[in-house]
């Protein structure tokens, strides 16, 4: 079975870390865009706070993973 090469694997960590902070700063613009403050609210509570504890969770792996990959060399 032939190895990814840690440039790509980096390549592609970056790509993601990077894909993940687009969508959070989507998923802020999204919240503000409610007509009152009590939709605001709703949106915050509902969408955007669960979707940020998902989203920086799988930022930290990412990070954590692409440590990992270069503490072995």
């Amino acid at each position: 079975m032939a190895s990814i090469p840690p440039f790509l694997l980096t390549f592609l960590g970056i790509i993601f870390c990077l894909g993940d902070v687009a969508v959070l700063g989507a998923l802020l613009s999204w919240q503000q865009r409610a007509p009152t403050p009590d939709a605001r609210f709703r949106r915050w509570l509902r969408g955007v706070l669960p979707a940020t504890v998902v989203l920086l969770g799988l930022l930290l792996l990412a990070f954590t993973q692409l440590m990992l990959l270069w503490s072995s060399k």
